[in-house]
């Protein structure tokens, strides 16, 4: 018998990356059930519906990626913002064929639901704020002059969020490449 977190954390997986494939409308229950080989049952002993799988899923996923891409990034003491282009920078925590799972939902839903509205504005205000703290602190370690780091983590999470999209629309991910690297000469001006 499956253990039932590990059906729990399978339907997360499997509806996270059904959304993310083919939007939330287009995602079907059954085929989300089907590749999870979860029942109906068994998901409503941990969610009421499809949406509210959805929103943990997104939920869950969105800070997963966070943590590991970002706030991980506040434990060293020196570097920082090098550390902070080079997870920019590696494509490979990119799809550029699917784009950004975050600002694709926000596409999609964001004013067709109120609840994905909200997780939404709560996620990229996360987004933004791993963003700031990380600038704080590259000001703490002397290695950015004091600036308003809040309107600077917005610029580098619209720069983010933009370079994802060209790349989706184009096909091509050097239109990212170019916007990070555009990015990081004008942080340099920052640099002390």
């Amino acid at each position: 018998m499956k253990n039932k977190n590990d059906t729990r954390q399978k339907l997360i997986d499997v509806t996270y990356e059904e959304i993310y494939e083919k939007g939330y409308q287009a995602a079907s229950l059954s085929e989300i059930l089907s590749k999870a080989q979860v029942h109906k049952g068994s998901m409503y002993y941990f969610f009421a519906n499809k949406k509210e799988m959805a929103l943990t899923a997104f939920k869950e996923k969105m800070q997963e990626r966070f943590s590991k891409r970002y706030e991980s990034l506040l434990k060293y003491d020196s570097n920082i913002i090098q550390k902070l282009f080079d997870v920019l920078m590696d494509l490979s925590l990119r799809d550029f064929k699917k784009g950004c799972p975050l600002a694709n939902i926000v596409q999609e839903m964001s004013n067709l639901d109120s609840d994905f509205d909200a997780m939404s504005k709560i996620f990229y205000q996360s987004l933004r704020s791993v963003i700031k703290a990380i600038l704080d602190k590259a000001i703490e370690l002397k290695e950015l002059r004091p600036c308003d780091s809040s309107k600077l983590a917005l610029y580098i999470t619209v720069v983010l969020e933009g370079g994802i999209l060209a790349s989706k629309a184009t096909s091509d991910e050097n239109d990212y490449l170019q916007s990070i690297e555009c990015l990081k000469e004008y942080i340099d001006t920052f640099k002390l």
